[in-house]
């Protein structure tokens, strides 16, 4: 064996695992959060809210690859749901990469929908399966880092580490000694645990765990991306994610190099005898996880802004008319738009009557809604519906401010 002095080797070395936080501060903020995300999932139809979820996943990708330093444009990650691939192998690749974000988020919140009860999300096999299905999606040249040593290493998906792994001032555990810590990271998180019956706390530890996910460094690359799926996944099992209304990665990524020092921050060792009992700081770590709840408010919160029934109906109605001076939608768009928005689904009969058109010229008017992907359709009996669907093309009119000025600005050029 090599010398494993500089490393970590014993599991108690990532205490404290819970914020010790006498003021209750962290408990109001959970509660806070509790309270917004029940209310902005009952903003939206059933239909509407899954549609605009699906609209938010790319927007989510976007975010927690821009973390890590990938800035694909919202235009590419359009194309690439389409299977339409840039040419440059850099632009692919990073394509590729956004796809895969998109599809793990996917198959995370299916999986836990089909569940009644809590799921153990802290397990090391659930943490491995993210990693598996998230580098089942990339291409060849994703799939190799550079250890603490400097060798480039094959990254096995779904395998924790067998390198050791240095992140900026932080050596990560010793790799032969990963499965203590991860026990014990499941054994302290795990929402099933009877010292878990908290709801409370388990929100707060959804922050601490999100750290010391990332103070472990499972796995040889990819922890960053893994660690915000989990933490994504950790909020749907507390059904707190509002159907998909809201991501943590967003607010993460506002202001990354402030994520980045908060990160850095709960690394450090206990200041003195009064910062807690662990080998880590509890002053760290609390200020951690007042950041990571407040980002999280703040993104419910926007998001309750954005879908706002009086904001949107205002922006689609603009957005018709804009679509009706480029020579795109005739006027009766505005009412298809605002109808399957607040019912989700219409019929062929409806949309005839609330557009009072014929049967040809709605046709002509669906048809070309079905191409710009602004409806969905689907024959139910004998009746054709059309469905609610936003494409990330048109992001900027009818959900501004998702995307960076910059990106938005590109896309109004675009429509």
């Amino acid at each position: 064996m090599s010398d494993t002095s500089e490393f970590y080797t014993m599991s108690d070395a990532m205490e404290p695992l819970f914020p010790d936080e006498p003021s209750n501060k962290l408990e109001n903020l959970a509660i806070t959060l509790v309270s917004k995300a029940s209310k902005l999932s009952g903003k939206l139809h059933p239909i509407t809210r899954d549609a605009v979820a699906d609209f938010l996943r790319p927007m989510n990708s976007y975010y927690s690859n821009l973390i890590e330093g990938h800035d694909t444009h919202p235009i590419e990650i359009h194309k690439a749901l389409n299977k339409d691939y840039s040419d440059d192998k850099k632009k692919r690749d990073l394509q590729l990469e956004a796809y895969a974000h998109i599809k793990v988020q996917q198959l995370i919140s299916e999986e836990l929908k089909s569940k009644e009860d809590l799921f153990n999300t802290s397990s090391s096999a659930y943490l491995k399966n993210i990693h598996q299905s998230f580098y089942d999606y990339l291409p060849e040249n994703f799939k190799t880092a550079i250890t603490k040593e400097g060798v480039s290493k094959e990254i096995i998906p779904g395998e924790f580490r067998e390198n050791e792994v240095e992140v900026g001032r932080h050596v990560a555990p010793y790799s032969g000694n990963l499965g203590d810590f991860m026990n014990r990271f499941e054994a302290f998180y795990n929402p099933l645990n009877i010292s878990n019956q908290s709801k409370i706390k388990r929100v707060i530890s959804i922050g601490a765990s999100h750290h010391r996910l990332a103070w472990i460094h499972p796995f040889l690359d990819g922890n960053g991306r893994v660690v915000r799926l989990f933490s994504d996944a950790c909020f749907m099992n507390e059904n707190l994610h509002a159907s998909g209304l809201w991501s943590i990665s967003r607010g993460l990524a506002r202001n990354k190099e402030e994520y980045r020092s908060h990160l850095a921050n709960a690394d450090l060792k206990r200041f003195n005898n009064y910062d807690g009992r662990g080998n880590l700081s509890n002053k760290m770590l609390v200020e951690f996880c007042e950041y990571f709840l407040k980002t999280a408010i703040d993104q419910i919160e926007f998001m309750s802004e954005v879908i706002d029934i009086d904001n949107m109906l205002n922006r689609l109605t603009k957005f018709a008319e804009l679509m009706f001076l480029k020579n795109k939608l005739k006027p009766e768009a505005e009412y298809i738009l605002t109808s399957v928005f607040l019912k989700g689904k219409i019929s062929k009969s409806e949309a005839m009557r609330i557009t009072k058109t014929s049967d040809k010229t709605l046709k002509n008017l669906t048809d070309e809604m079905l191409k710009l992907e602004l409806l969905k359709s689907k024959k139910e009996g004998k009746e054709m519906m059309y469905y609610v669907n936003y494409p990330i093309s048109y992001a900027a009119s009818i959900f501004p401010g998702l995307y960076p000025s910059s990106k938005e600005i590109d896309l109004l050029n675009n429509i």
